[in-house]
Order: structure tokens, then sequence, then C-alpha cells
């Protein structure tokens, strides 16, 4: 399986892109990369499709 893209918009940290087999791995890694013990809110969420296509996944990443 390919790993997707995906574009946090992280507070204080701005734009971060990550790559995932899905979106909680992509989560992960973001954590991992910002560090444990940093709390952080993600403002806006995106996965991008076909290399241009952005999806919106905000709201879905707002409830994990």
């Amino acid at each position: 399986m390919d790993d997707e893209k995906y574009v946090f918009e992280v507070e204080h940290f701005g734009r971060l892109e990550m790559k995932g087999e899905n979106v909680y791995k992509a989560l992960e890694i973001l954590k991992g990369e910002l560090s444990p013990d940093i709390q952080f809110k993600i403002l806006k969420a995106h996965v991008i499709k076909n290399n241009d296509f952005l999806i919106d996944i905000s709201e879905f990443v707002a409830t994990i």
C-alpha cells in the first residue's frame, strides 16, 4: 500500500507535511517529530490525492 500525503496546519508550528499509510500513522509521525512531551493543536488537516487534490479532513482529525 502506498503512503498518502497529509498536510497539517499546527498552531505555533505552521504547515507540516507528513506521509503515512493512513491518517493515524501520519499523526503518530507528526507527534514523534514535534516531541511526545509537546501538546499541540491541529487547526486544519488535508489529505493530498493524486499529488494535487486536497480533501479537507479537519473535522475528522479533531475527533481523534
